[in-house]
């Protein structure tokens, strides 16, 4: 049946429907002199938006005093960060000595644990991770990219590959400028501009009148694509890193979230274009699947507005 897969989708967003992402912790220490330590921690975010109850077991020797850790010499030994639910929840753990060496680990649940001199770090990798996390549990990130399929009827060829890579282009641009500092956007109304253009694609699919939208899709991906890049750049940035961490962990952290956004891309049409050959070569049940998942995506995206647009409101009083 054609856009099984996608339907699947989207009924696994309405069960997430008031979510933004399921954002990764970042614990990050900087030794300012030996055995003493700047310690930063911003706790992960689960996908209702609220700080999760963590708590952190330092190696022996170590005592936390608020924002500073003192160890007894250099820091060694095993870090154990507890309370993390489900495999999507991570934490990022940034370690950087006087020297200028850094080492990073993920941790979550399943392996909670490192042993700091023992466990060999991610590095590079860490923050690839952490960008492909954030696009597979980013909810309306997701949905906007299957709204732009929907409109192209997960067709692969030349229109498809333009207007992914307008979007990808677009919202690396402003993800750079946004985190280094150059624009400075308040998050609130940028959510709700994202939840808006996911509304539109959606209905943009319900039917093939040559709006701008569909005519150009590449020109809307790369309009929208601006304000998505604002909307990771809010999250990237909410990790606390410190400044010499950005031009590090932005390059990584946008590799993640293409290699993210490539695999689904990917999947959907695929598994579309299969069940059209074995299902649906005709494509008449295909049509009417096509249209009820351009109004389960319109409704999840008018929530996701309607919702917004109310804490928008609140925040302004």
């Amino acid at each position: 049946m054609k856009l099984v897969a996608a339907v699947a989708i989207l009924v696994a967003l309405a069960a997430n429907a008031d979510a933004h992402d399921i954002r990764p912790g970042v614990l990050s220490l900087t030794e300012q002199s030996r055995g003493d330590y700047a310690l930063h921690f911003a706790p992960p975010i689960d996908s209702r938006g609220d700080a999760t109850e963590i708590a952190i077991d330092f190696p022996a020797g170590c005592t936390r005093n608020a924002d500073r850790l003192h160890c007894d010499d250099a820091i060694a030994g095993t870090l154990v960060i507890r309370g993390m639910r489900g495999a999507a929840m991570k934490t990022l753990v940034i370690l950087v000595r006087a020297s200028g060496e850094r080492s990073e680990w993920i941790v979550d649940a399943a392996a909670p644990q490192i042993t700091i001199g023992a466990s060999p770090p991610s590095g590079l990798f860490a923050w690839i991770r952490v960008g492909i996390m954030h696009i597979l549990t980013g909810f309306d990130h997701l949905a906007f990219v299957i709204g732009l399929l929907l409109v192209l009827d997960f067709s692969l060829g030349r229109r498809l590959l333009v207007t992914i890579t307008a979007f990808t282009l677009a919202h690396s641009l402003t993800l750079a400028l946004a985190v280094l500092g150059v624009i400075a956007v308040h998050p609130a109304p940028v959510e709700a501009c994202i939840a808006l253009s996911v509304l539109l694609v959606a209905r943009e699919g319900t039917h093939e009148q040559p709006t701008v939208i569909r005519r150009w899709p590449w020109l809307a991906a790369g309009a929208f694509g601006l304000i998505h890049g604002l909307g990771f750049a809010t999250a990237l940035r909410e990790l606390g890193l410190p400044r010499e961490s950005l031009a590090r962990a932005l390059v990584s952290f946008n590799v993640g979230v293409e290699l993210g956004q490539l695999a689904v891309v990917a999947v959907l049409v695929a598994l579309v274009a299969a069940a059209r050959r074995l299902i649906d070569e005709r494509r008449v049940v295909g049509r009417h699947v096509h249209r009820a998942a351009c109004y389960l995506l319109g409704a999840l995206a008018a929530w996701w507005l309607l919702d917004r647009v109310v804490e928008l409101a609140s925040g302004a009083r």
